[in-house]
């Protein structure tokens, strides 16, 4: 596995800017967010996705999603997203207080995460799903939250092909 934490650093603060210097005024809010998660999601590819080394001879656009790991620091907290009802509200924090290390969990990144979609955003937390929680086993295939300092990004190169059902950044 790589790490890539400067990369997707990279990307988090062109991303962050992107949204707070020139989508996060618009007076239609629904046309910028629509605006910014495709314009976005190219910043991802080209920040990103084109920097990555792949295994095999397989060539854009034929590549698969890259397999992005977050491993957590000794002792980070982590918040574990509730299984709601259709049509219920869900919420973060299933577990108060609730800590991992690199060695407790297996995270795959989904996207970065801010509190609120509507004005500036920060990005301080990456978005995961939870493939391996071996000492708590109901939480796999969940959501969570680590905060972007309390984590790195690897590339899984090998695990590139393998699809663990999510979704990338939009």
């Amino acid at each position: 596995m790589t790490d890539i934490t400067e990369l997707m650093n990279a990307y988090r603060e062109c991303s962050r800017h992107v949204w707070n210097a020139y989508f996060s005024k618009r007076e239609n809010i629904g046309s910028a967010l629509d605006g910014f998660w495709e314009v976005n999601r190219r910043l991802f590819e080209s920040l990103v996705v084109d920097e990555l080394d792949y295994e095999g001879v397989a060539e854009k656009p034929n590549l698969p999603p890259p397999a992005l790991r977050v491993v957590p620091r000794e002792r980070s907290p982590i918040l574990i997203k509730d299984l709601n009802a259709l049509g219920q509200a869900s919420f973060w924090g299933v577990v108060k207080d609730l800590f991992v290390g690199p060695e407790d969990i297996t995270l795959a990144f989904v996207d970065y995460f801010d509190w609120s979609n509507l004005k500036e955003r920060d990005f301080r937390f990456y978005r995961c799903k939870i493939l391996s929680f071996p000492s708590m086993v109901e939480f796999e295939g969940r959501e969570a939250l680590i905060e972007a300092m309390d984590g790195r990004v690897y590339h899984d190169e090998q695990s590139d092909d393998l699809d663990y059902g999510v979704q990338r950044v939009q």
